[in-house]
């Protein structure tokens, strides 16, 4: 508030109709515009205990279905709302761990990680916001993904400890 805004926040599952459709008919009713952030995100590959020889189907649909398919629900209920905006703002939390670039480089840090689901499903996050901002580019409404850096939260259950950032202290620019 120190800077004049404020910000509210709402339960909801973006896996489920109901919940997302309850959620922007709140934000509807309380107040009639919004920016969008998508940040629900799921790793569940990280404490998979289970062998595999590549992957987990069953997993890959839990991953897809709340980082790319929740994300995509949001902006589906919210974009009526955000094209009332005069500079409406879409943000997708993404990751580095996305990138084919990255995935691809033996000099990245990420190179060595292998979780296959999430690194896709992030991947595939990407190239729906590029969809996206293709789909609005003559509207005053922006699309982007950012990825915020390695963070100290419950999607890293496994050397949290070892993330740089908090979400409280996660990096302001100057």
């Amino acid at each position: 508030m120190a800077k004049g805004y404020e910000a509210y926040g709402i339960e909801l599952d973006v896996t489920d109709t109901h919940s997302v459709e309850h959620a922007a008919e709140w934000v509807r009713q309380n107040f009639g515009t919004l920016d969008l952030i998508n940040n629900a995100g799921i790793l569940p590959e990280a404490t998979d205990g289970e062998p595999h020889e590549f992957a987990s189907a069953r997993l890959f649909q839990e991953t897809f279905a709340t980082n790319v398919s929740g994300a995509v629900a949001m902006i589906e209920a919210l974009l009526p709302m955000l094209r009332t905006s005069s500079a409406g703002r879409i943000v997708n939390i993404s990751t580095t761990m996305g990138s084919l670039n990255e995935q691809l480089n033996p000099e990245s840090p990420y190179y060595g990680m292998v979780v296959p689901a999430y690194q896709s499903s992030k991947a595939a996050l990407n190239a729906v916001t590029i969809a996206l901002s293709k789909k609005l580019r003559d509207t005053d409404i922006t699309a982007t993904s950012v990825c915020p850096g390695f963070v100290q939260t419950d999607l890293t259950p496994v050397n949290r400890e070892q993330a740089p950032l908090t979400a409280g202290h996660a990096h302001r620019p100057p």
